[in-house]
């Protein structure tokens, strides 16, 4: 599935609810909020959180079909560390750390500040030979601090949908490769990075932020709609 389905599985729901129109800048805002929303969710909200219970009821920690789902935003790259101070920033696309070893495929331990004085002056691992990083504001605080370097892998965010259009006779015409003059947004086309059943839940929540709330399985029958008739 790629945007331009997207937008016309989002057009023939809004047209089935006799809902009025939904113009290109407004899908572009609506689906990628969703999607940060559907990422949110994955990733383990804030607001699944209960008292006495430490775990969201999804997170992409907690099984493997979570994880699989969020395969294509986990990246990896190598931190290069300060020697002096011991800091690396952020990659630019970073959202959340999932692991961070060595070069000689050792464990970096995660600890928060309130805790680094245990670790830091630990005799039972040495952070010599059992390093540790902190999250600051603006990158990673490794200790020790001579590490060098390290590698991380992460989940990004994911790169804003974008449905791009050439206006032709005063409608919009989906522009599936150009950039540039004519084309609207200029940056061109952006394709979503999920597998079609993650899409479906975005076009969902898309849905319901214009004010649809659909069945289950309503948004899968829609889709299969517009491939049949080609709307």
């Amino acid at each position: 599935m790629n945007v331009n389905d997207m937008y016309r599985i989002c057009q023939f729901a809004v047209n089935k609810a006799q809902n009025g129109y939904l113009t290109p800048s407004e899908f572009n805002l609506v689906i990628n909020q969703a999607q940060v929303s559907y990422q949110d969710y994955l990733l383990g909200e804030f607001q699944q959180y209960q008292y006495g219970r430490p775990q969201a009821r999804v997170s992409y920690s907690q099984n493997q079909n979570v994880r699989q789902r969020l395969t294509p935003l986990i990246a990896e790259t190598t931190l290069t560390i300060n020697g002096t101070s011991g800091q690396s920033p952020y990659p630019v696309d970073y959202l959340q750390t999932d692991a961070i070893i060595t070069p000689a495929f050792k464990r970096v331990r995660y600890s928060q500040q309130d805790t680094l004085y245990s670790y830091y002056n630990s005799e039972i691992d040495p952070i010599a030979t059992n390093p540790i990083y902190l999250l600051e504001p603006t990158g990673f605080q490794f200790y020790p601090v001579t590490l060098g370097s390290a590698i991380l892998t992460y989940v990004k965010n994911a790169p804003d949908i974008v449905w791009a259009y050439t206006t032709v006779s005063g409608r919009p015409v989906y522009a599936a490769t150009q950039t540039g003059v004519g084309v609207t947004p200029t940056t061109g086309t952006v394709q979503p990075v999920w597998d079609d059943v993650d899409l479906l839940e975005i076009i969902s929540r898309a849905l319901k932020l214009i004010g649809l709330n659909l069945q289950d399985g309503q948004v899968q029958q829609y889709a299969n709609q517009v491939t049949q008739i080609g709307q």
